[in-house]
């Protein structure tokens, strides 16, 4: 068990400043430098970590921009080399960060996605074409309905003149006799 240590010295402070600087500058975070600088004063991670951000980080503002700046760096050419690495293919084993395990995962359940979208498409598509047929065959009867009901309204037109003609005829005999 770690005991508390309220007194920090010149030394602990270096060895702290000095951890935490080599840690970001090699890319890694400064919960890393203060848990194992930790260890080697007998202090917890979170009392290095309050020293380190109460006391002594303003006193190496220069030098930790300078650091996290190589250590994004390091991380870019980290990245860029393990992004050069290829794929899995035919079989062949290759190292790969968790980060292109998910990438490649996702890429083969889009893949996967996609052909179901493929097999709705063409589905929805047969439908479509059903349907749009339907609609013509529709469009036709309508048409043929359309123009028998306007045959239809013809000779009715023509029927009701007939009547009334013959009506007027009728009025015109009773008046005559």
């Amino acid at each position: 068990m770690k005991t508390r240590h309220d007194a920090w010295t010149l030394e602990n402070d270096q060895l702290l400043a000095e951890a935490v600087l080599s840690y970001v500058q090699n890319g890694r975070t400064q919960s890393a430098a203060f848990k194992d600088i930790g260890n080697r004063l007998n202090r917890t991670a979170a009392a290095c970590g309050y020293r380190w951000n109460a006391v002594l980080r303003n006193n190496y503002t220069k030098e930790f921009e300078q650091a996290k700046m190589r250590g994004k760096e390091i991380s870019l050419n980290k990245k860029e080399a393990h992004n050069n690495q290829q794929v899995l293919q035919h079989g062949e084993m290759i190292q790969l960060t968790i980060d292109e395990c998910i990438h490649y995962l996702s890429q083969v359940r889009s893949k996967e996605k996609h052909t179901h979208i493929l097999d709705e498409n063409a589905r929805l598509t047969e439908e479509n074409k059903k349907l749009y047929e339907k609609k013509q065959t529709l469009l036709n009867k309508y048409e043929q309905l359309t123009n028998h009901k306007q045959k239809i309204d013809h000779r009715y037109k023509a029927l009701f003149r007939l009547i009334n003609e013959v009506q007027l005829i009728e009025e015109e005999k009773l008046l005559y006799h």
